[in-house]
């Protein structure tokens, strides 16, 4: 029988951090980079946050992801209390995935909720 290990990282740093005040903002970033690239993209959903991370390839950084430790290069987020399987953008829909049963991709929503909520969440 194979022995099978669920070990999620234990680390994610974050090295680039970029805010939006709606989830429309970041949407129609995603839509802009959609229509001009031509390639598919989706955006992430957890504990009230919308975002997009795009994490470092652990071929990259071998000895750190051994370590249980992963990179994010940027997160792009915005506040969205209840989750949208899409939003709308002008004629496109930009892909909402609940990533809720991810261990990983939930605590890291969860830090931006409670650390990085923009100026006028905060007020």
């Amino acid at each position: 029988m194979v022995s099978i290990i669920h070990a999620p990282p234990q680390e994610i740093v974050v090295t680039g951090l970029t805010s939006f005040n709606s989830q429309q903002n970041l949407a129609s970033m995603i839509a802009f980079v959609m229509n001009v690239s031509g390639q598919a993209m989706a955006l992430y959903w957890a504990e009230g946050v919308v975002f997009l991370a795009d994490f470092v390839e652990p071929e990259a950084l071998p000895d750190e992801y051994v370590k249980g430790k992963i990179y994010a290069s940027n997160v792009s987020h915005a506040p969205m209390a209840k989750y949208s399987n899409l939003i709308r953008v002008g004629n496109m829909e930009v892909p909402v995935i609940d990533v809720s049963s991810n261990i990983a991709l939930r605590d890291l929503a969860q830090w931006i909720r409670e650390n990085h909520q923009s100026a006028s969440d905060k007020s």
